[in-house]
C-alpha cells in the first residue's frame, strides 16, 4: 500500500491528512489535487509518501512513531475545513 501523509502544524495542534491506494499514479495525482486545494491556506504542509503494510494510519505509526503525534484525518474536505478554521 502507498500512502500519501500531509502534515501541518496550526494553532498548536499537529494535523495528519492521509490517503492510501494500491496505485502510485494515484497517490501522485491525489498529491496534485491536495496541493490545489491548500494553495489559498498561509501555512507549510509537510508532503511524504511511504510504503506500508495496509492503508491505515496506524500502520503509518507503526512504520514511524513520528507520526503518532498527529491527529489523523482521512476526510480531505473536513481536514480541510480544521485548517481554514484554525488559521
Amino acid at each position: 500500500m502507498i500512502q500519501l501523509v500531509e502534515l501541518v502544524t496550526v494553532d498548536n495542534e499537529d494535523l495528519a491528512y492521509h490517503y492510501g491506494s494500491d496505485n502510485i499514479d494515484e497517490v501522485f495525482e491525489h498529491e496534485r489535487f491536495f496541493n490545489e486545494l491548500i494553495k489559498s491556506i498561509p501555512l507549510s504542509f509537510s508532503s511524504h509518501i511511504l510504503a506500508t503494510e495496509d492503508a491505515s494510519f496506524d500502520s503509518l505509526c507503526e512504520k514511524d512513531l513520528y507520526f503518532k503525534q498527529f491527529i489523523e484525518y482521512h476526510d480531505l474536505k473536513l481536514f480541510i475545513e480544521e485548517v481554514k478554521e484554525k488559521v
